[in-house]
């Protein structure tokens, strides 16, 4: 075996790899390190922690740290609101849980969602995200089929999704920092969307800080679902709609094996509630190897995602027109503009292969052009609404920023 100096080169391979790994094991943490490090060994109290602050963390571990989990986390807390009745009554009585309606309306949801948790809080998308969203559920609440602890499920269900998933698949743990500014972030989009927190332990006396918060909002966001959520055919129907429908044209075994990959994501209680079926222990076993390979190259092997090459959760900027286009296309390419990466990404090929449309089939069917924060939404609601949401704005200028939302608040 040759030799280098006094290592052979074997030595010398295993000498470079460990170094490597010393360097991704480094780099990796850094960030981690640099977000708490305000807060860590006797420094500032997590109470201190501004709005601002909570929204920089939010946006690194969207654009940089986890994306994927982030992702995964919308996506997940989604289809859970399916699993409470009275939400998937709505969906079905309003026309939106079906083959026709239902891939818009996932796309115009995710989208209101991704702008909100992307934008500055005092940005104009954030707000008219905002806005949006509460003209939007302003009359099912005031007829009573949207109830207020309905919304705070589905706030609860987004935090407590990030924290679960990036826990459970991620390369690392969340620290105590980064939960209290998603608690931060939940709390203000609470407020701003007009959520009452009276079902929360410490309403009456506040909370210390945004982690008290937030631990106290996923307690009860699990507490309310095993209260409530109960096997229903509409939540059924959601089920076959938003899942099955996208394996059909690969058959029935395919149908099958994505339901269970769905269903290893929740938990037993809202499996039942939807009517999906748990993993068999091959495929679980399957997905837990693949999950904890996934963490192993990430912490080990993989350098951490520069910003140069942060993730985007929705264009930067308008077009031309003065929309946005959306990015990431699914079976249905809302608002996606044609382009060589979003017609030949591999992910946009595999999708087309397994019956996804293509961007900019049909003409303007699929809206290419892009979308307008003040006009996304269920067709009959389009062009509707600007008078509320610019007074639901004007009220949130008033409003921002409560720089320490939890500085004058001691539980």
């Amino acid at each position: 075996m040759h030799a280098i100096g006094h290592l052979t080169v074997g030595q010398a391979a295993v000498a470079v790899a460990a170094l490597y790994i010393l360097l991704v094991r480094y780099a990796r943490f850094r960030r981690a390190k640099s977000i708490a490090s305000p807060f860590a060994d006797g420094g500032r109290a997590l109470s201190s922690m501004t709005t601002q602050e909570a929204s920089a963390i939010m946006n690194q571990l969207q654009s940089l740290e986890f994306p994927y989990a982030m992702n995964k986390a919308r996506s997940v807390a989604l289809l859970k609101a399916g699993g409470i009745p009275t939400m998937s009554k709505l969906f079905a009585v309003t026309g939106q849980n079906n083959v026709k309606n239902a891939g818009k309306r996932a796309v115009d949801t995710e989208i209101l969602l991704r702008e909100s948790q992307t934008q500055p809080p005092d940005s104009e998308r954030y707000m008219y995200a905002v806005a949006r969203m509460n003209y939007l559920h302003a009359r099912y609440r005031q007829a009573g089929k949207i109830l207020d602890t309905d919304l705070l499920h589905t706030l609860g269900d987004g935090a407590h999704e990030i924290i679960h998933i990036i826990d459970k698949e991620e390369w690392r743990k969340l620290s105590d920092v980064e939960k209290c500014a998603i608690g931060i972030f939940h709390y203000n989009l609470g407020q701003d969307l007009e959520i009452p927190f009276t079902p929360l332990q410490s309403s009456q006396i506040g909370w210390r800080d945004g982690l008290h918060f937030v631990n106290e909002l996923v307690q009860w966001t699990q507490a309310y679902e095993k209260e409530v959520a109960k096997p229903t055919a509409t939540g059924d129907q959601y089920v076959r709609v938003y899942v099955d429908s996208a394996g059909m044209k690969l058959g029935k075994c395919v149908t099958a094996l994505l339901r269970q990959i769905v269903g290893s994501d929740l938990d037993a209680t809202m499996r039942e509630s939807l009517c999906i079926e748990a993993p068999g222990y091959i495929l679980a076993l399957v997905l837990l190897a693949v999950r904890a390979t996934r963490k192993v190259l990430l912490q080990y092997l993989a350098l951490p995602r520069p910003q140069a090459f942060a993730y985007e959760s929705v264009d930067a900027a308008p077009n031309s027109a003065g929309l946005y286009n959306f990015s990431h296309s699914g079976f249905q390419p809302w608002y996606v503009l044609p382009t060589f990466r979003s017609l030949w990404h591999p992910t946009a090929v595999l999708l087309r292969f397994i019956g996804a449309r293509k961007p900019g089939s049909r003409g303007d069917r699929y809206k290419p052009t892009g979308y307008d924060l003040k006009t996304i939404g269920p067709l009959p609601q389009e062009g509707r609404g600007l008078e509320e949401m610019i007074a639901t704005v004007t009220d949130m200028e008033k409003r921002r920023l409560n720089n320490c939302p939890f500085t004058t608040i001691k539980a």
